[in-house]
């Protein structure tokens, strides 16, 4: 292998070097006046510089940069490396050929502990109560998406505190200046008068960063970039753990608990297509105005629909909840609930960065939070039920083939103004497109669900959906978990359940981002649940499954 070549010959030049140091200092403190001595100078420089040359050759068989990479890896770098894990690097050099990927796995190595999170994910280990929170965002690169995409893979993770503690890692990282934002956009071929307007920073994630944007027409827009060197960290985390097998076996860490730990990474892996698209937002932009043109199209009128059918369901439930059910539902009809999403800014659209117009109203994590009090958070319950949860449903079920469907629906990504009752949807870098065969399997469930079927209906539509087990009634039951939710228990806990009663045998990569929406989707109903039981004294269940039922029918037509 060239890169075993090239570190073999880059240690022989550094052993010439020190042999033609030591040899050369000897013939100067022997003034020249030994011949053996300054032909033992000579040869030794002779065989250095060779040396070097077969440095230069196999560097350009590999690439520049790994020459230069191995110029600036010291003997001590490596020996960190030795020392920490007794692993040679000519071992590593079998499996890690790129330059950037041995930097990080001797990074991650040295300095994150990854043995460390390798012991944790083994089935039984113990490990303190913040642990991959705190680690994950340590590490970053890929690792927030790693532990996103894992969060709800009972299949894989027979670890209920795994699973809870990977659906608290959180995507949100420290800001960047507004000046590197101005730098960015410069290196976009942006005009220097746009970059001026870049204000302050207005979120940040793991792939992007959003900063508000006063246009030269002093019109408020809002720009969206991100971060080359995020996605070249991403892209060389992704490549890396390509060989997750072969690092645990280098690094000693592969045992017989561990093996599970080489079929994470392998499923994170699959993801990476996914996680890469989020970095390229002309996509994105492109994503915006298609949507935006099927919600104004379509949406109102299939709204309107499901508000019928809610109606009907709604009346169903113990009073007083029926009134206050019938007041928002005639409030929606009367004043016409709106959702919108941001409008791109044609000619501000790059590949690592575009502007849109500004969402308007306030955030409905902030609203559910009682940062406007009661009322607002009493307003934000009423939007998530009878907009949020019908359009999320509306995408997946009905417009997710023809389509995009959003899944990543966490109360931030949601804006609601109040003055013009208006819902705006953000940050539609998490997207699906499914197959209609598993999109029509997807509405057959939720509508099986919501009738209450038999167990081994439930199951065989499971499986068609992409989640396997062979216990019927067990896969039965976690599909119930995840569309209906009560004040204490919803998608999450049936999926954690799932893990610790080693139910599911195989979730599709396809679905997996759907499972996350579940999840996510069935936390925020529960915590409404909560809210309901502590104001009316009542533990109503808030059927997904029900509340979906009139949307997955017009999805069976469609």
């Amino acid at each position: 292998m060239a890169f075993l070549r090239l570190v073999t010959s880059s240690l022989e030049t550094a052993g010439h070097g020190i042999a033609t140091g030591a040899t050369a200092l000897a013939d100067e403190v022997a003034r020249g006046r030994v011949p053996e001595l300054q032909h033992a100078r000579q040869d030794q420089e002779r065989r250095m510089h060779a040396a070097a040359r077969n440095v230069d050759r196999n560097a350009h068989v590999v690439g520049g940069d790994l020459g230069r990479v191995l110029r600036t890896v010291s003997v001590s770098e490596v020996g960190r490396v030795l020392g920490t894990v007794g692993v040679s690097v000519s071992v590593l050099a079998k499996i890690v050929t790129h330059p950037d990927e041995l930097r990080r796995l001797m990074e991650l190595v040295e300095t994150h502990d990854f043995p460390g999170l390798v012991g944790a994910l083994r089935q039984g280990a113990r490990f303190p109560d913040n642990f991959f929170p705190e680690w994950i965002r340590r590490a970053g690169g890929y690792f927030p998406k790693f532990a996103q995409v894992l969060s709800v893979r009972a299949d894989l993770i027979r670890s209920r505190e795994v699973l809870e503690q990977f659906g608290r890692c959180l995507e949100d990282m420290p800001p960047r200046p507004e000046q590197q934002v101005r730098d960015h956009l410069l290196a976009q071929n942006w005009d220097t008068n746009v970059c001026e307007g870049v204000g302050a920073v207005l979120n940040s994630g793991t792939v992007a960063q959003v900063n508000s944007l006063t246009l030269p027409d002093g019109h408020p827009a809002v720009v969206k970039v991100s971060w080359p060197d995020t996605k070249r960290q991403m892209q060389t985390d992704f490549r890396l753990f390509r060989h997750a097998q072969d690092i645990l076996r280098a690094l000693r860490l592969e045992d017989e608990k561990a093996t599970v730990v080489g079929a994470l990474f392998a499923a994170v892996s699959k993801a990476e297509a996914a996680v890469m698209r989020e970095f390229d937002l002309l996509a994105e932009a492109h994503v915006l105005q298609q949507i935006g043109e099927v919600i104004a199209n379509e949406w109102p009128a299939a709204h309107q629909r499901w508000l019928s059918a809610a109606m009907v369901a709604l009346a169903a439930l113990p009073q007083p909840l029926p009134i206050l059910a019938v007041a928002f539902i005639q409030r929606a009809q009367a004043t016409g609930w709106r959702v919108q999403v941001p409008e791109p800014e044609p000619v501000l659209c790059s590949q690592a960065a575009f502007a849109m117009s500004v969402a308007t109203g306030e955030s409905l994590h902030r609203l559910l939070s009682g940062n406007q009090g009661d009322a607002g958070r009493q307003e934000a319950a009423q939007v998530l039920i009878g907009l949020i949860v019908p359009f999320i449903g509306w995408l997946l079920l009905c417009k997710s083939t023809s389509s995009f469907a959003h899944v990543d629906p966490h109360p931030g990504n949601f804006r609601w103004d109040t003055a013009s009752s208006t819902l705006w949807v953000l940050d539609w870098g998490s997207h699906v497109v499914l197959s209609d065969e598993r999109r029509r399997a997807l509405c057959m469930l939720v509508t099986l669900l919501a009738c209450d079927a038999d167990d081994d209906s439930i199951a065989d539509v499971a499986r068609s959906v992409g989640v396997g087990s062979n216990v019927n009634h067990e896969l039965a039951q976690v599909m119930r978990g995840m569309l209906n939710a009560t004040s204490s228990h919803a998608a999450r806990e049936a999926i954690n359940m799932a893990a610790v009663d080693g139910i599911l045998e195989d979730v599709a990569d396809d679905v997996v981002p759907v499972m996350r929406c579940l999840a996510v989707l069935g936390g925020i109903l529960k915590e409404l649940q909560r809210s309901i039981r502590d104001q009316h004294q009542q533990d109503v269940p808030l059927s997904l499954a029900s509340l979906w039922a009139p949307l997955a029918d017009m999805g069976l037509q469609t």
